[in-house]
């Protein structure tokens, strides 16, 4: 019996994206996420719905570089996840304090069996 661990990293749509802009973050294509997540349309995602991004058999994180206005609230929902998990991965001591150029790991790949 062969197990394989491949690890997946999920991205929650928001408003204003698009299949291009998402690619482009996570370092994809636009035929990949269409593949990955069984887009019938690639000109049409919802806000909200939650894709695959990468599906590798190595893991790596993902970061996001806090803009004016952002909270952890916000950046938690974009890449869906919780604000107690950004604190964690970002040893974050104040949650209601971030800063404009910090750098945070939003996503980390989950291991999966393929």
């Amino acid at each position: 019996m062969t197990t394989n661990t491949a690890n997946i990293t999920y991205y929650t749509v928001r408003s204003g994206d698009t299949l291009t802009a998402i690619a482009a973050v996570f370092g994809t294509t636009v035929e990949q996420l269409v593949e990955w997540n069984n887009i019938s349309n690639p000109d049409l995602i919802k806000v909200g719905q939650r894709l695959i991004v990468t599906w590798a058999n190595s893991s790596h994180d993902f970061f996001y570089t806090v803009r004016s206005g952002d909270t952890l609230t916000a950046i938690a929902g974009m890449f869906g996840t919780t604000v107690e998990q950004l604190v964690e991965w970002n040893n974050i001591p104040n949650p209601d304090l971030i800063k404009v150029g910090q750098r945070l790991i939003v996503a980390k790949s989950v291991p999966m069996a393929a």
